[in-house]
């Protein structure tokens, strides 16, 4: 067993504190997304609670690794001081940052869907000629047909868009 020295209580504090700075970017990129995308209220609940359960669990994590498995009041004040030392260090502008890659992030996403159903797109052109072909010998199946399309084209086009 290890003991306990002023040196190991120090490392241990600043250990807490840079957990708390962590834990305090954890939050700030919730936040961000919850910014950048609305969410319902049950999911910002749930949210909290997973994250309030990661963060105790990184905390308990901490103390169990630094300190023999216990947790002292210090640390907490260490988490507690790191995030706000975070916070008054980079304020919002972290937040801001998040904002900005996760919606670079999705942005990039929908461009690689878009190229996915790329092959998609020129096959449905192709077979439409030949459907219409025909179709256009039934004018009410013509009718039902192309209104199905235009329905499908629009669906497609909103979820691009998303």
């Amino acid at each position: 067993m290890e003991t306990i020295t002023e040196a190991n209580e120090l490392a241990y504090f600043l250990w807490s504190m840079l957990s708390g700075a962590l834990m305090a970017v954890v939050y700030d990129f919730l936040r961000a997304r919850r910014r950048e995308r609305k969410v319902s209220a049950l999911f910002v609940c749930i949210e909290d609670i997973l994250c309030a359960v990661f963060l105790g669990a990184l905390a308990y994590v901490l103390a169990f690794h630094e300190n023999a498995g216990m947790v002292r009041w210090y640390s907490l004040f260490g988490i507690g001081l790191g995030g706000l030392f975070l916070k008054l260090l980079l304020g919002d502008r972290l937040m801001n940052l998040f904002r900005k890659v996760y919606s670079l992030f999705v942005r990039a996403f929908c461009l690689f869907v878009k190229i996915l159903l790329l092959p998609v797109r020129l096959a449905a052109k192709i077979v439409r000629r030949p459907i219409s072909v025909v179709v256009w010998h039934s004018r009410e199946g013509s009718k039902q047909i192309s209104d199905i399309f235009k329905v499908v084209k629009i669906r497609i086009s909103n979820r691009l868009r998303k």
